[in-house]
């Protein structure tokens, strides 16, 4: 890896996997969309390039002379499922075609997602081998991206990662979690029953990406179910609940309630904001599908990823959440 693109640089992941292969000796590259506010960057050593997923054009300039692109962009909320398939799909889709315009095609890993292969059935760890069935617009439009990337396997090597639940310093997707038990001292647990999820800390993740760039399987036509696929966790799952007493323990808390939500409640909340959307411009937070998903068990193995290439996590779960919730608190973020 000398020359590396990565798109979605901007996001939590890439704060971390630009940091990771700076420490590599990689030269860095990262796609930014036209008016992007870059900040973030300028402690950085990286080139930025301009250019839009629905540009083939800008893409093929970018993608230039790189040995290596990480795939991490992709919409993680959206008004409808066109705006979900336009990025995850359609802009997977025109990003590898673009890559197989270079001379030497580069390595291409492409960051999917657990929501992808669908829930677990009754708490048991989904496997690669399994067929996928996502239950939501999402998970529909980041398995449109990995058949996108699959449909060029046979003039670029890829590979594909389905991360668990990511967490990590700068994410803001779990944080609300951090603050409600910070502030509330009740860990929220949607429906009946305490689900079960795979995580895994954004350092571990860059470090599996990087390892799979290296080392990994490579997607093939016509190939058996999974190949080429990786799930990433760093355990083989923990119930919410457990894994709301680590956050509670990091954040100096001897013991946090667990307060049920009804699946009528969910629906309740879900179904105002889903009114928002529909009034207004706002990307919700929370909508129908995230309720409907809220009450799934999302569990993989990392089994695969242990066996060909002996990944593990560098430092235990509750030590991930220790450092975590430090990052929060000296960014004043809790």
């Amino acid at each position: 890896m000398k020359r590396v693109l990565i798109t979605g640089g901007s996001g939590f992941i890439g704060f971390h996997l630009i940091q990771r292969l700076q420490r590599e000796g990689c030269d860095i590259r990262c796609l930014v969309r036209t008016g992007s506010v870059t900040n973030q960057f300028k402690t950085f050593d990286i080139e930025l390039c301009y250019g839009e997923l629905a540009d083939f054009d800008s893409l093929i300039r970018v993608v230039k002379d790189c040995d290596t692109v990480f795939h991490l962009a992709g919409k993680v909320r959206a008004r409808n499922k066109q705006e979900f398939e336009k990025t995850n799909h359609f802009g997977t889709k025109n990003m590898v075609n673009a890559a197989t315009q270079n001379s030497v095609p580069p390595v291409f890993i492409y960051v999917s997602s657990l929501a992808a292969a669908g829930p677990s059935n009754h708490g048991q760890p989904k496997y690669e081998t399994d067929i996928p069935h996502p239950i939501s617009a999402y998970g529909k439009s980041k398995l449109g991206g990995e058949k996108a990337v699959a449909a060029v396997s046979d003039r670029m090597p890829c590979s594909i990662i389905r991360p668990g639940i990511v967490f990590g310093e700068a994410d803001r997707m779990n944080l609300e979690l951090f603050r409600t038990i910070n502030r509330l001292n009740i860990c929220p647990i949607p429906g009946i029953c305490d689900k079960i999820y795979s995580w895994i800390h954004a350092a571990d993740l860059t470090e599996l990406l990087i390892t799979v760039a290296k080392y990994g399987e490579r997607i093939m036509l016509d190939s058996p179910v999974g190949t080429g696929i990786y799930f990433a966790a760093d355990n083989g799952g923990i119930h919410l609940s457990e894994a709301g007493q680590e956050i509670a323990h990091a954040l100096g808390k001897q013991r946090i309630r667990t307060i049920r939500c009804l699946p009528i409640t969910l629906f309740t909340v879900s179904t105002f904001y889903e009114l928002l959307k529909w009034f207004t411009e706002m990307n919700s937070p929370y909508d129908w599908a995230k309720a409907w998903e809220s009450l799934h068990h999302w569990r993989c193995s990392p089994e695969k990823a242990q066996q060909q290439l002996g990944f593990s996590p560098l430092v235990p779960f509750s030590e991930r959440i220790d450092q975590t919730t430090r990052w929060y608190r000296e960014h004043h973020w809790l």
